[in-house]
């Protein structure tokens, strides 16, 4: 059934029981009431979309967001681009800049997020020539080629708010997913988490009809929770040891703390969808089922890749 067809019985349904009407933006409803009322195996499986209420309760408004809800997802930021690699997936995490064409299926799907680094800046990243040389550059990453920035930096914001963000929502993305918050966390920095969550509710502000996801940030997840729709919890059972150049188990201490932190913020979003990412090795489909087997007993929405997320791992398409 095509999307606008849902709309139409949503909206007679919701008009004769409360009296409300229901008007469609992008990927989101929103709800007007009066005031008087109420990698692996190439095989994939098909139709896998599934429905259910999902409603960030700090949306504008009263906005209610994203009636579907993904069942599976996607974080893929390698050269593949046949829309046949990936079309089976629900929510798809894409470079904000450079990815495939964002095709849909009859039924709407895929759901896609552009990507967003707000706590760093690529050297080889689409804005890195109007960051070079920046006094909000505080520390290199060496791992990523990448540089940690202030982002309580008025002029940082600015590109954020006035470049990076529109551009994405250009290119036709359904919502932004935004990374390296835990980069700015890990500074220690006076007014690093309050700049935080200031940027995250400017941003729900300004789009009130875009999906919001972001990844981890969960030390002050329960404060960013109401403005967001996803939230990745990246490294839950499995890691890559840059130091061991292999992927590792995390161990049952660091799970209990990451869980107890999802936990917390669900108490302040109780529709807040977790979203797990974790990482494996092309031949070790033992870890990556064990992986997706966590994160689906704790009733998350599991993806598992290498850590680079240049394959494509079907494992989830497959159960």
């Amino acid at each position: 059934m095509k999307r606008h067809h849902l709309i139409i019985i949503a909206s007679a349904i919701l008009v004769t029981i409360f009296g409300c009407v229901i008007s469609h933006a992008g990927t989101t409803f929103k709800l007007k009431i009066p005031a008087t009322s109420c990698g692996g195996s190439p095989t994939v499986k098909e139709n896998i979309i599934f429905i259910r209420s999902h409603t960030p309760p700090q949306a504008a408004g009263n906005a209610l967001a994203a009636q579907f809800k993904a069942r599976t997802w996607l974080c893929y930021y390698g050269s593949a681009f046949e829309f046949k690699n990936y079309s089976n997936f629900d929510l798809i995490v894409f470079n904000g800049h450079n990815h495939p064409p964002l095709k849909h299926k009859s039924n709407g799907y895929p759901i896609y997020l552009g990507y967003l680094s707000l706590g760093e800046t690529h050297r080889k990243g689409p804005f890195w020539s109007h960051t070079r040389d920046k006094p909000y550059l505080l520390k290199k990453n060496k791992y990523w080629d990448s540089w940690l920035v202030d982002i309580r930096d008025p002029a940082w914001q600015s590109l954020i708010f006035e470049k990076a963000i529109p551009q994405i929502f250009e290119r036709g993305f359904d919502g932004i997913f935004i990374d390296t918050i835990d980069s700015s966390l890990s500074l220690r920095s006076d007014g690093i988490e309050d700049s935080i969550l200031k940027i995250i509710k400017q941003i729900r502000e300004a789009y009130p009809e875009k999906l919001i996801a972001v990844n981890r940030g969960l030390t002050i997840l329960p404060a960013i929770a109401p403005y967001l729709d996803f939230v990745v919890v990246e490294d839950l059972y499995s890691y890559f040891s840059f130091s061991k150049h292999d992927y590792i188990n995390v161990t049952e201490k660091t799970r209990k703390i990451l869980l107890d932190q999802v936990a917390a913020g669900l108490q302040a979003n109780r529709n807040l969808t977790v979203l797990t990412l974790d990482y494996a090795g092309l031949n070790q489909t033992k870890l990556a089922e064990e992986a997706i087997e966590f994160s689906k007993k704790h009733g998350f929405i599991p993806y598992v890749s290498t850590y680079k997320l240049d394959q494509i791992f079907y494992y989830t398409l497959n159960r």
